[in-house]
């Protein structure tokens, strides 16, 4: 039987329980001579209720937090070189962090209480965070995630194996010095691609912008259009209402100038028949 990692032990505990462990631990690797590993734990971060919710989660599920950081691989090596998977790799990413999200809502309790929405933003930076940097990624999968610059102490680690800790020599050296520049590469490419994924998300949100403003103009411009169009539908209205006036006031001036003749032509008749008489 294997013995228990004191690391992993730790941060399996309860949040309440962190630093009275992690005394123990330091005594019991002193006590049996390991005092360089001694140190390294005595100075071991207390992991804030965010991450430890996400170390528990790692615990309970690790095929789920497994896949989030398959995921999170994929996003990251897509950033790296932009192409037509980019967009399903974002899509794919969002969808699995909000239900590690979730699941850390529904399920942990550090201290005995639910997160609050601020804690579970803090998780969702700490999962951004390993989004973009392969080391916190790898210590999301074994459960040893702390907050930066919210601990008392150092990041942990897993254990080294025994090869690793005699190794000695030009071998560790050359090793300690390819393992700083593989290190150094990888950050540089989480930088490059977290940058690279800030420039898309800007663009993402300027397009997004302009569409809405387009979007509004083009409500104006509707709506100036239908406002114009009401009013020559008044003009039209108001043009037939007078055309049809116009009709019916010259055929009543018709109608008078034929009265009027009429009225003439029996004045002259009953004037030619007073003039009869007169004679």
């Amino acid at each position: 039987m294997q013995p228990v990692d004191p690391v992993r032990h730790l941060y399996a505990v309860p949040l309440d329980d962190f630093v009275a462990e992690r005394k123990k631990a330091a005594k019991a690797l002193r006590d049996a001579g390991d005092k360089a590993r001694a140190a390294e734990v005595a100075k071991l971060s207390k992991p804030t209720a965010p991450a430890w919710a996400l170390n528990a989660l790692a615990r309970e599920q690790p095929d789920v937090v497994a896949a989030w950081a398959d995921v999170a691989d994929a996003l990251r090596e897509a950033s790296a070189a932009p192409g037509p998977g980019l967009r399903e790799a974002m899509a794919a990413h969002r969808e699995a962090t909000t239900r590690l999200v979730g699941l850390v809502r529904e399920g942990s309790r550090p201290g005995g209480k639910p997160l609050s929405g601020p804690m579970l933003d803090r998780v969702r930076a700490l999962l951004q965070e390993a989004t973009v940097d392969p080391d916190r990624a790898a210590r999301l999968r074994d459960g040893l995630v702390v907050e930066g610059g919210a601990g008392d102490g150092a990041e942990p680690s897993p254990a080294p194996g025994p090869a690793r800790r005699r190794a000695g020599g030009s071998a560790g050296a050359e090793a300690a010095h390819d393992d700083a520049e593989a290190k150094a590469a990888r950050e540089r490419a989480a930088r490059e691609a977290a940058a690279r994924r800030q420039e898309l998300e800007r663009s993402a949100r300027e397009a997004t912008e302009r569409a809405e403003r387009l979007r509004e103009v083009a409500a104006d411009r509707a709506h100036a259009s239908a406002e114009a169009a009401e009013r020559l539908e008044d003009v039209r209205r108001t043009l037939l209402r007078t055309e049809s006036e116009a009709e019916a006031a010259e055929g009543a001036a018709q109608e008078a100038r034929d009265a009027a003749a009429e009225a003439a032509r029996k004045a002259e008749v009953l004037a030619a028949q007073l003039r009869d008489l007169g004679d």
